[in-house]
Formats: structure tokens, sequence, C-alpha cells
């Protein structure tokens, strides 16, 4: 079985640190993998993660001339967008990131020669995507994640 998405975002979910949040079979989830106090802030490296526990693969296919929500950034490839919701954004840190689903390629005939084109972007059963970022939080603050997932509609069998 196969979900294919649209490019509509669902409203925010919100996150606790080392517990993951499961969304339409994706689960969700951030961990802090470094942390650094300053007089005035607190600094962290964190990395997010999105990974595909549906029992199918996740599939969206490209169209021409889509326009994607501005909370993806315009990014095709973006499975979420995790924001910190108490990031300052000071010190040219972060406040958020998207992870990103692989392209596929299919292949495309034309004067008999076959090339392979980009298909779309499709997150295997199983498999896992991650990004990292470094956010600023005010000082005796951790920082706090919400995530805003793509929203997958159709189901094709």
């Amino acid at each position: 079985m196969l979900l294919a998405w649209n490019a509509q975002g669902q409203s925010a979910i919100d996150l606790s640190e080392d517990k993951p949040t499961v969304s339409n079979g994706i689960e969700f989830s951030y961990m802090v993998r470094n942390e650094r106090n300053e007089e005035s802030y607190s600094r962290y490296e964190v990395s997010v993660t999105a990974q595909n526990k549906s029992g199918c693969m996740l599939i969206y296919f490209k169209k021409a001339g889509e326009e994607l929500n501005s909370i993806f950034e315009g990014d095709p490839s973006a499975i979420a967008r995790f924001e910190c919701v108490n990031a300052t954004g000071k010190r040219l840190t972060s406040k958020g990131a998207n992870v990103k689903a692989k392209p596929f390629f299919v292949p495309y005939t034309n004067n008999g020669t076959t090339t392979k084109v980009e298909g779309g972007y499709l997150l295997k059963n199983g498999s896992r995507v991650s990004a990292d970022l470094i956010v600023i939080v005010p000082k005796g603050e951790r920082p706090k994640f919400k995530v805003r997932p793509q929203d997958f509609v159709d189901v094709v069998e």
C-alpha cells in the first residue's frame, strides 16, 4: 500500500523531549545532543527526526506549478517542519528545520532514448530522516518544539 500526500500542512503538534509522537504513521521526535549555558542564554544542539512507521511507503508525486505552504519554505521534499517555540534566533542560530524525503526517479523514453527523471519524493517504511540545528533559548530554559507535518490524504493500493 502506498500513501501519497499533498502540500498542505497540518496544525502544529506539541512534542516532548525524548518522547516520540506519532501522526499519520510517522513518528516525530527531537533529541538534545549538546547543551551549553552562557551568561544570558542557553545554547542547544538538537536533532529532529521523522520515521515512517505506517507500514506503507509514503510518496509525494511532484505536480507542475504546485505552490507549497510557506511553512515548508517552498521545499517539495519536506515531510515536516520542526519549530522551536522558545528559540530567540540570535547569534545566527535557527528557530526551526525541515526534515526531507528522498527523491525517486522514473524512466522516461523520448525518441528511443530512456533517461531517468525525478518523479517525486518517498519515505520507505521504517526509514528515518533527520536534521540538526542549533537553537538559543533564554537562560535556564530547555528548547520546546512543535512539528507541522505534511498532510497525507490519498491512499493508493
